[in-house]
């Protein structure tokens, strides 16, 4: 890697048409101009691998890899051939196609669960598991951790961030938060809405390991009471493990949402569980009260159905999960060995489980500061690798993107250090530092 600093030059123009044409300039919050530094790079024109390149012909490795969904690199042959040799067959059909049938007996028989519905993304899938849980209980409310950042941008849980303009009051009761590794804050929820809470939705894991007996408790709490467990998988599927991060802890949910990752970035989604709660929203028995649980136009479509099956041949005998967690314990290593270096341990720290890592970034008082963020994210970028906080790891993450990314966060912790020493990012960051996606005011 070279030791000059890129410049973007095409990026500002760009974000101004983009934000001319699309509402934020992205299609999602957290790509958006106010979550990156001004000196960064935006027009992305190809990627391959575990690199990216923009319109003004920078490469970066990239860490984010389209926020986590690329699970094995950027235009995959073998999952890009798959969508090809589909694609001539045409995409979507008025009648079930023998496809549909095989990707979700495939993915059912992955995921060792009894029934599968397919969507376009995430959103739509965990909100049919809510719609499930209350047919299946007759129950109005949902129990989730306020820890977890996001489950889906309908109504039900976007009410309950900052972010919830546009939501009727009426409806924010029905979702109702507890602390992700304390058992009590969910009994307490429980005990102040006996009879009421249809489901408890959770990533199975985040950062922070789950502590011993904590998924087991909600897995008994939830039997006791009569409400349903749903994994939401969507981040954590083909990362911690086979299928995903409930397996690796030894917990079955009874309902689970899967995306991102399981089609290497192409769209599909998905929805399983029990068959004796899936089946209600099908067809029988006839005369029942009939749920529409969840229909989507494009559900059925070939191209992502294509690239899940593709890229569960990939993952199929988990040696890629293996050289991930591999990869990432070695990334983690040499990170802090330059942290210490620049005298930094105190600041900056890798945390997590190795295939899916975050970075702890904290100021001058030892605490979270948008501005060092910012700085630190600029200074990396600026030697070539497009990061945002996360580590996503994948096959195509090699001993180069490696020795890439310490090389530059070796540069960038120099920076960091005279920030830090002159007590503030000033004449060193370039614009306004990072804001968060959830919050009261643009």
């Amino acid at each position: 890697m070279s030791d000059s600093r890129m410049s973007f030059p095409s990026a500002a123009e760009f974000t101004r048409r983009a934000e001319a044409v699309i509402p934020g300039g992205s299609h999602t919050y957290s790509r958006g101009r106010d979550r990156f530094p001004q000196q960064a790079p935006n027009g992305i024109v190809r990627g391959k691998g575990a690199r990216v390149w923009d319109q003004d012909g920078n490469c970066l490795v990239d860490w984010s890899m389209g926020l986590s969904a690329v699970s094995l690199g950027h235009a995959a042959e073998a999952v890009n051939s798959a969508v090809c040799d589909a694609v001539q067959n045409g995409v979507l059909f008025q009648r079930t196609s023998v496809l549909e049938v095989e990707a979700a007996e495939r993915f059912a028989a992955f995921t060792g669960d009894e029934m599968v519905k397919f969507a376009r993304h995430g959103s739509s899938v965990t909100t049919a598991a809510v719609k499930l849980a209350r047919a299946h209980t007759g129950r109005p409310m949902v129990a989730v951790p306020k820890e977890h950042p996001f489950f889906s941008f309908d109504d039900w849980f976007i009410g309950t961030t900052a972010c919830d303009f546009g939501i009727p009051d009426e409806l924010k009761k029905f979702t109702v938060q507890f602390s992700y590794n304390d058992l009590g804050s969910l009994e307490d929820l429980f005990a102040a809405h006996p009879g009421k809470i249809a489901c408890v939705m959770l990533e199975p894991v985040k950062f922070d390991p789950p502590v011993p007996g904590f998924l087991e408790g909600i897995r008994d709490l939830c039997d006791r009471d009569g409400a349903v467990l749903v994994f939401d998988e969507m981040v954590c599927g083909l990362k911690y493990g086979l299928p995903g991060a409930a397996a690796r802890f030894g917990i079955k949910a009874d309902l689970s949402t899967w995306g991102k990752g399981i089609a290497n970035g192409f769209s599909c989604a998905a929805l399983t569980g029990r068959a004796d709660i899936m089946r209600l929203g099908g067809l029988e028995p006839e005369g029942a009260r009939k749920l529409f649980m969840l229909s989507t136009t494009h559900g059925g479509e070939s191209v992502g159905l294509a690239a899940m099956m593709a890229t569960l041949d990939r993952f199929a005998d988990g040696r890629v999960v293996e050289a991930n967690w591999a990869n990432g314990e070695t990334l983690r290593r040499h990170l802090h060995e330059v942290f210490a270096n620049h005298g930094l341990s105190d600041h900056l720290k890798v945390i997590g489980y190795p295939c899916l890592m975050a970075m702890e970034i904290l100021g001058p008082d030892r605490r979270p500061d948008p501005g060092f963020t910012t700085l630190l994210m600029q200074e990396v970028i600026a030697h070539g690798v497009l990061f945002q906080g996360l580590f996503s790891l994948t096959p195509s993450h090699g001993p180069a993107e490696l020795d890439d990314t310490v090389s530059a966060f070796d540069r960038a912790c120099a920076v960091y250090r005279r920030a830090l020493d002159q007590g503030g990012t000033s004449g060193l960051l370039v614009g306004p530092a990072v804001k968060p996606v959830f919050r009261k005011h643009v």
